[in-house]
């Protein structure tokens, strides 16, 4: 998967990515901005990745952003995409993830 995460930093590096509408509703909704998101990606570290998502394979970063980590999901349609997808992006809960935000808590 380190492959994956290296072909999606260098798609959004060059500009090609894509916000979904579900994960523009969430940022709208948490009055997040996609540049303080994009602007974190040199420290995300990758908590989670996916093999098969909705939107291909994808993996679950934490960002830190001013106001503390948010967790954003990256994805691809496939390896030969044009684009990566910024698939959604929400507030880890304190009750299901530890206190960095990394490691999901133990039901």
């Amino acid at each position: 998967m380190d492959d994956l995460v290296d072909q999606i930093r260098r798609r959004i590096e060059s500009g090609k990515f894509r916000v979904s509408d579900h994960a523009q509703g969430r940022l709208d909704e948490r009055g997040l901005l996609l540049s303080d998101i994009l602007a974190s990606i040199p420290s995300w570290s990758i908590i989670e990745t996916y093999i098969a998502g909705r939107m291909g394979p994808s993996f679950l970063a934490r960002h830190v952003l001013a106001t503390g980590p948010i967790h954003v999901v990256w994805g691809m349609i496939n390896a030969n995409a044009v684009h990566a997808v910024l698939v959604t992006v929400y507030l880890p809960d304190k009750e299901k993830w530890d206190e960095q935000s990394t490691t999901r808590r133990k039901a």
